[in-house]
């Protein structure tokens, strides 16, 4: 099989590291015609360590030489300006209401209660601590019932093409991450791995006792993209991506005098120059991890070789002096998800067959040239487990069937853990039309004795043949709560699936609706009803009342707008915002209202509503409006940052940011 990182498209090294400490072993020299790794007795997914620095330096150049060291022309499973290449785009468990002692106010919305996750907008009950939108500054804001007050604009560097991605926020400390903007988006490049080097991650953490003069207490500057992180207690957990390379190196060679010059710099190159490593308030580099920090994959085929490094690492927020520790491994993670026991890190592997492509298209079809060849893939998922019972430790691994999905911030949806296991959804198409079961159901569980994922069950099976979406039916939400899982497919209608998960080893399908449109997001109203948020022409909010989950109903929907309208809420749930006041739910989302006759856009608002949690009714309210389409202008359109509109509630009033401006009223 010929994967794609052997195609340029995901060279990224299999090399998992082990004994990731290093500066100090020796410029171990290696024969780039022999570079197959210790056998194994087949391609899998387990982690190993390597027995020693030397040992692990070996295996990644190795693995360095296969890649650069041999002649080999850029190439791609495309022609001209089309390549088969899968696009990323960047977008129970009931999130918890934080309490103070006076009113109620809201939480970031997260997947797992007790998982924090990072977003441009934190609160204390009283101040917003917000990013900015085009510097890196942070942002605090005073409320007072329906006003706010601007009271700190924070630069926390002088880099303008560095951004803040998130914030987390834990009593009196704030931590702010912040990476290098990209032109693109970084993640439409997932598999050229040429793109994520020398890129930086930067934390800072600040002391907000006094919010209105917060002092920087540290910076932390880590080697790698971060992937994801996650925040439980005080601790701050990081995944990054790092790709090595060395100054010179030929990323593409073409001739010999290249791949020559290119084993040369390898084979010079020390192991603390493949690492990665940080800095601490700007000082000198250090090392990130010690001997047994680091582990290998097992895969025996050449194809498979990866030069991506991933870190997962954890960092304690309230440490006078916070140092990153974790473990590392050379390969690939795509999404991370977090239970309150363990870290998945999840990626996608596209592997080609050797024989010919697949030409595409006849001559009579113009849409599709027959010049167009198509690779079509085995598409597999691999997993890596880490608890986190007693700092960071190596579980074990699992491979199935599919990928998770093409919005990255959907993908950790596709996970849950409950009871100790592991639950996912995949696609299992390479192609739509090409299953008669577009998804399929995993339940997984740790096996300590090999230190891996077992497959339980799986539907589709044997005993339960039914198929979980149609074909040519695409995956759009998921959601994992308890013992259920609901599951939304679509075509032409929306299939809502009702799985139960109670017996892991014999999962079922209690039921299926289908209803108009789709829903991208699900999110849970009491103990009855799940709200779908999603697209019927307009936006869609449809309630479906869950009382017997054997016969499921739209019992209420609203659309809003018409054809164009959009939600920051298909994109990422950060932006749905709730609240528990009694028996009704504030709920409140980001719109971009399309609602002319011409079909141009209207306006941007955050759009209100109260859903009664006892009678399963919902009831809008005027949404605040934030900007409108101009008089003057037929063809104004639509501010490119409203997807990272947000909103806070404190007790009775609401909070909207729009943009750096914030818009407070009365709920």
């Amino acid at each position: 099989m010929k994967n794609l990182h052997s195609l340029g498209l995901s060279i990224s090294i299999a090399l998992l590291l082990s004994a990731c400490g290093g500066g100090s072993s020796s410029n171990t020299a290696v024969n780039p015609g022999n570079t197959t790794p210790p056998a194994t007795s087949a391609n899998k997914p387990a982690l190993k360590q390597a027995a020693n620095n030397t040992e692990l330096e070996t295996l990644i150049k190795q693995q360095m030489l296969e890649i650069y060291g041999t002649v080999r022309p850029e190439i791609y499973p495309c022609k001209g300006d089309v390549c088969i290449m899968p696009v990323m785009t960047t977008t129970t468990n009931t999130p918890t209401a934080v309490a103070d002692t006076a009113k109620s106010v809201s939480s970031t919305n997260t997947q797992e209660t007790h998982v924090d996750e990072a977003d441009r907008i934190k609160t204390d009950g009283t101040y917003l601590y917000t990013t900015a939108t085009d510097q890196p500054n942070v942002r605090i804001f005073k409320t007072k019932d329906a006003s706010n007050t601007l009271v700190k604009d924070l630069p926390l560097g002088n880099d303008g093409n560095t951004r803040l991605s998130g914030l987390y926020l834990d009593g009196t400390k704030l931590a702010a991450l912040a990476e290098e903007q990209q032109m693109y988006s970084i993640w439409d490049r997932w598999f050229i791995p040429s793109y994520w080097q020398n890129q930086q991650t930067q934390l800072y953490l600040l002391d907000v006792t006094n919010p209105e003069s917060p002092s920087q207490t540290a910076k932390l500057t880590v080697e790698g993209q971060v992937i994801s992180s996650r925040r439980m207690g005080s601790t701050l957990y990081v995944a990054t991506r790092h790709s090595p390379t060395l100054p010179n190196l030929v990323q593409y060679p073409t001739t010999e005098a290249d791949a020559a010059a290119n084993r040369a710099l390898i084979n010079n190159a020390t192991l603390a120059d493949f690492l990665p490593d940080y800095q601490y308030n700007g000082g000198s580099k250090n090392e990130i991890f010690n001997g047994g920090d680091c582990f290998m994959t097992q895969y025996t085929d050449k194809k498979s070789y990866q030069t991506s490094i991933v870190s997962l690492l954890a960092i304690d927020m309230n440490s006078a002096t916070p140092t990153p520790q974790g473990k590392c491994f050379a390969g690939d993670t795509e999404t991370l998800y977090a239970s309150t026991e363990a870290i998945y890190l999840a990626t996608t592997s596209y592997n080609y067959p050797d024989n010919a492509p697949v030409t595409t298209g006849n001559g009579n079809d113009a849409a599709v040239s027959t010049s167009i060849a198509y690779y079509p893939p085995t598409i597999t998922t691999d997993l890596h487990k880490f608890s986190l019972a007693d700092g960071i430790n190596y579980r074990g691994s699992g491979r199935v069937d599919g990928h998770l999905g093409w919005q990255q911030d959907l993908k950790p949806f596709r996970l849950s853990e409950h009871n100790g296991v592991l639950r996912l959804l995949t696609y299992t198409g390479d192609t739509p039309s090409s299953n008669a079961s577009p998804a399929r159901l995993y339940t997984m569980q740790e096996n300590a004795a090999t230190q891996s994922l077992d497959i339980l069950a799986k539907l589709p099976n044997a005993t339960r043949p039914a198929p979980l979406g149609k074909p040519s039916e695409q995956i759009y939400a998921t959601r994992f709560l308890g013992d259920t899982a609901y599951l939304v497919t679509f075509r032409r209608t929306d299939p809502l699936y009702v799985l139960d998960l109670s017996k892991p080893a014999d999962p079922y399908i209690i039921s299926e609706l289908e209803i108009d449109g789709f829903s991208d997001y699900l999110h849970p109203i009491g103990d009855n009803y799940l709200l779908g948020i999603g697209k019927d022409g307009g936006v869609k909010l449809s309630l479906i009342d869950l009382t017997d989950p054997s016969h499921p109903y739209e019992k209420q929907k609203i659309i809003i707008g018409k054809t164009g309208t959009d939600t920051a809420v298909s994109q990422t749930h950060h932006a749905f915002t709730s609240l528990q006041q009694g028996n009704n739910l504030q709920v409140a989302l980001p719109v971009s209202l399309y609602e002319r006759e011409d079909y141009r856009w209207t306006q941007d608002e955050l759009y209100r509503l109260n859903i009664n949690t006892q009678t399963g009714t919902m009831q809008a309210l005027a949404p605040i409006v934030s900007e409108t389409a101009s008089s003057a202008d037929p063809y104004s359109y639509s501010s490119y940052q409203w997807p990272n509109d947000r909103s806070v509630m404190i007790g009775e009033f609401i909070h909207y940011l729009h943009g750096d401006k914030v818009i407070s009223q009365a709920w």
